[in-house]
Parts: C-alpha cells; sequence; structure tokens
C-alpha cells in the first residue's frame, strides 16, 4: 500500500509515553502507522509498562549539579505530609461459611 507524508503534531505527554516505551529510537513514522494498523485491526491488546525513564527529568538551569536538589526534595515531601491525609478502609464482605460440627464425647 503506498505511503502519504502528512505533519503530525503530538502532544508532550504522549511523546513522552512514546520514548517511555522504547518507541524514540526508530522511525517515530513507523511506530504510528503501526499503533494505528494495531488499533484499526483491535490487535492492539494491554499496553506494555514503560521500561525506562530517560528523558522524563527535567534539571535546572540555575542547578545543574543537583546541588540544591536535597534540599527542595525535602521541602516536597514534607509538603506532602502536610496535607491530609483521608484513609478509609473498606470491610471484608460477608460470606456465610458452613456450620462447624460439634463433636460430641460419649460416655
Amino acid at each position: 500500500m503506498p505511503k502519504k507524508a502528512v505533519s503530525l503534531t503530538l502532544d508532550e505527554d504522549n511523546l513522552l509515553w512514546l520514548r517511555g516505551r522504547g518507541y524514540g529510537r526508530g522511525n517515530l513514522s513507523a511506530v504510528v502507522d503501526d499503533l494505528i494498523a494495531q488499533a484499526r485491526t483491535g490487535k492492539l491488546g494491554a499496553i506494555a509498562p514503560a521500561r525506562t525513564v530517560v528523558g522524563t527529568i527535567d534539571v535546572a538551569d540555575d542547578d545543574p549539579e543537583l546541588e540544591q536538589a536535597d534540599k527542595i526534595v525535602q521541602e516536597m515531601f514534607a509538603s506532602s505530609l502536610a496535607r491530609p491525609l483521608r484513609v478509609r478502609e473498606t470491610p471484608p464482605a460477608y460470606t456465610p461459611g458452613a456450620r462447624s460440627r460439634r463433636s460430641r464425647r460419649r460416655g
């Protein structure tokens, strides 16, 4: 089947998703074409989990050596802990079991 050149604009999150699954190493056009073909034929199946986080972290220009990173992470962790936490435990479902038999001692 002949191919036709088109312009494609992707959201950054979608591009990151593609890269996280290892699709950023080769021909992006072939990958998009393959994904569309799989979706059209219903063969897409379950989405594989991400295999890498390379390229997902931005290093601040004013701290390229990450000298302030510990302080920033500690502040983020402290602010996360300061938020209210709502926890609700789900009770186990009631399932009636068989009655236990008591043994009678004869004698």
